[in-house]
């Protein structure tokens, strides 16, 4: 966003155009995904409960919800409930400002930006009103289009007017220079100099370039450079594009120029870099960590679960887990261990190019539309160990039919129900996590209400968990439940809820003590060793059981 227009002023010489007001009453029914959004679009929930998830983030939906989705971004609503007085708001609409203005006409172009966006704050009970007064005029001939536009407008403004401000110009050098570095993570096919970046600093180049300096120890051009360096060997390991058309996807007219500082930052050219072994692989991602060790591959570097897993000679990275955690780990850790290549999930890849994009280049591995096995080949494909993770694949599948073997010995094909108990309250696995085990491994049966929402979703991939209150488990009800809590106090609470309050009680699963209470933090990985790991932990739990017998 042009840094000049602030949130009061952000509407002003704009033009609006409508595209799509629909509004849901069947919100059960409805379900919302996008890949890739090309309009603004904004979502308002009214006495609906769910999730939506956006760009990797998790949004709760309950009561009166409203966000924002920009041209770009991602979305997909999950596990959407309500009642005969729920309704769903659906307004999609671009925007454009002024962009060249003449004695003899005006150019508007397209804006792909705002202010805000994701969950959004605001007076709702208003902004229902004035959604109300627009869904009423929509497409209704007799009303003017000028009219339907003042009442968007007149949503916009309410939803800026609520916001809390938005800084969009640092207040010290630091934030100045790290402004430069995000628009240089975007901007690095473009032609950027030093003047460029130390007026977008508000610094004279010099004092640009010796602060920038002394923040990440290299000039912004040797900065910028190593950029689009590592940019094209990220390019180079997925695909195999010409040279010409490699270096004008990172910032460089003349092919040959393009090839020469190839070859002096990576010592081979570009036509062989993909084929040269890579020295030294860091992982932020602890079940990708997981996907190296099974094919073979130590990582330098990595995120970790938990001490034990930690291998000899590796470097213990302390990494946010979510893309809205802190980034905390320093550069140094980094440069110390010299990586040819980072591997990720895409919830957190933004932010390691943030910090460490001229380091070593950068590849995530998508997490929710991908299965463990997806990830594995995917992985495999990159490190040079394709057939490795084929095998492993083969093997997972003549030792869980072993597996399937022992238990139905034992139970036969039991129904089973996975419950996780959070802060935020109850939730049901699928076919992935422990739910891979269970489902998919073992193919045990997930009780019916679920095997519906699974049967939505390619196996192990976009679906993980569903909310629920204890009230409704009855809806889930099954043979056998697995309930897994973050700690001993919450399992002791737990067993106490599950012996004495009534609306437990009412399940036959629960009377009969036909569940067992495990550790979270233990069966959480969805990586190919913990997988096969538990596999055996979750046979020996299974194939001892009785139907008749007490497992808590």
């Amino acid at each position: 966003m042009n840094s000049d227009l602030n949130q009061e002023t952000y509407l002003a010489g704009t033009l609006l155009e409508l595209s799509k007001l629909e509004v849901i009453t069947y919100t059960a029914n409805w379900k919302f995904e996008v890949e890739k959004a090309d309009k603004h679009t904004l979502l308002f929930f009214v006495k609906t409960r769910g999730q939506l998830h956006m760009n990797q983030e998790e949004i709760p939906i309950y009561g009166k919800t409203l966000c924002l989705l920009l041209p770009g971004m991602s979305a997909q609503t999950l596990n959407l409930s309500g009642n005969e007085h729920s309704l769903i708001y659906q307004l999609e609409f671009e925007l454009f400002r002024i962009g060249e203005k003449t004695n003899l006409r005006k150019v508007f172009d397209r804006v792909l930006d705002f202010p805000v966006q994701g969950l959004l704050q605001a007076d709702l009970l208003l902004f229902q009103r004035k959604i109300q007064l627009l869904a009423s005029a929509y497409g209704v001939s007799s009303v003017r289009e000028h009219l339907r536009q003042q009442y968007v407008y007149e949503l916009l403004e309410l939803i800026l007017k609520e916001q809390p401000p938005v800084i969009t110009v640092p207040k010290d050098a630091d934030a100045s220079i790290q402004l430069t570095i995000q628009y240089m993570q975007d901007a690095y096919a473009t032609d950027l100099n030093l003047d460029k970046l130390a007026e977008l600093a508000g610094m004279h180049p010099a004092y640009y370039s010796q602060r920038f300096k002394q923040k990440m120890n290299k000039t912004p051009i040797e900065f910028l450079t190593q950029v689009r360096m590592n940019k094209a060997k990220e390019i180079l390991l997925v695909s195999a594009p010409k040279i010409r058309d490699l270096a004008g996807l990172v910032g460089y007219r003349d092919e040959f120029y393009f090839s020469r500082r190839f070859k002096e930052n990576a010592g081979s050219a570009p036509t062989q870099y993909s084929s040269e072994p890579l020295a030294s692989i860091v992982s932020l991602s602890y079940p990708y960590t997981d996907h190296l060790q099974t094919l073979g591959i130590v990582p330098t570097a990595a995120q970790f679960h938990r001490a034990p897993y930690l291998p000899v000679n590796a470097t213990s990275l302390s990494l946010p887990l979510h893309a809205k955690d802190a980034w905390e780990i320093g550069r140094q850790a980094f440069l110390e261990v010299k990586p040819s290549l980072i591997i990720c999930k895409d919830n957190v890849v933004l932010k390691a190019r943030e910090h460490i994009s001229d380091i070593a280049p950068i590849i995530s591995i998508p997490w929710a539309t991908q299965d463990v096995f997806d990830h594995l080949e995917a992985i495999g494909q990159l490190v040079g160990r394709r057939e490795a993770a084929k095998e492993w694949i083969e093997r997972h599948a003549y030792k869980s039919e072993l597996a399937r073997k022992r238990v139905q010995k034992t139970l036969g094909s039991p129904s089973i129900t996975i419950c996780r108990m959070t802060r935020s309250g109850l939730r049901i696995y699928g076919a992935r996590n422990v739910g891979h085990i269970v489902y998919r491994s073992l193919e045990l049966t997930p009780p019916d209400r679920l095997a519906h929402e699974m049967s939505q979703h390619r196996a192990g991939t976009n679906f993980n968990w569903l909310t629920v209150n204890p009230e409704d488990m009855n809806q889930y009800e099954s043979d056998f439940i697995l309930f897994f809590t973050s700690s001993e106090q919450a399992a002791g609470q737990l067993r106490q809820q599950l012996r004495t309050d009534p609306v437990w009680l009412r399940l036959p699963t629960i009377r009969q003590g036909r569940y067992f209470l495990l550790p979270w933090e233990e069966w959480m990985v969805y990586a190919p060793q913990a997988i096969q790991q538990l596999l055996e932990k979750a046979v020996s739990l299974l194939s001892n059981a009785s139907l008749s017998n007490r497992h808590n």
